[in-house]
């Protein structure tokens, strides 16, 4: 497993999340990180409470170029995707719509702990984690 690009795409996907709970403008901004295992996929789920994604944009959001950000280049989420690729996983996400934040999902390689790693990232057979960040 190629630990770096599985930092740099959770660190493209806070930061996403972290300017959409800033555009959004709620008193109370949720950012919740969650690691579960489907099968053999570890799935690492970034979800906020942020200015959610129009409909239309869902099809695009992974496109080369495509931005909804000011200053952005379109390059992050994109980028993203192909790196999960590479690793034999999947970037995915969801939205209800405008206000109603979103949930991306990094699915990639797992195996059960008590294995040897063979680069795929361990995770515990039945643990599961979920850290929140509520900031006011």
């Amino acid at each position: 497993m190629d630990k770096h690009k599985v930092l740099q795409i959770l660190i493209n996907l806070i930061s996403n999340a972290k300017y959409a709970l800033d555009a959004g403008g709620l008193p109370q901004k949720i950012l919740t990180l969650r690691v579960r295992r489907e099968h053999d996929m570890a799935c690492i789920l970034v979800i906020d409470n942020g200015i959610g994604i129009a409909a239309e944009n869902l099809t695009k959001i992974f496109s080369y170029g495509f931005t909804t950000h000011k200053n952005g280049h379109g390059f992050g989420l994109h980028g993203g995707a192909l790196a999960a690729k590479a690793l034999d996983g999947s970037l995915s996400v969801q939205s209800e719509g405008p206000g109603k934040g979103a949930t991306f999902t990094l699915k990639i390689p797992s195996q059960p702990a008590d294995e040897p790693s063979r680069g795929t990232l361990r995770l515990p057979q039945h643990e599961r984690f979920q850290a929140a960040l509520i900031q006011s």
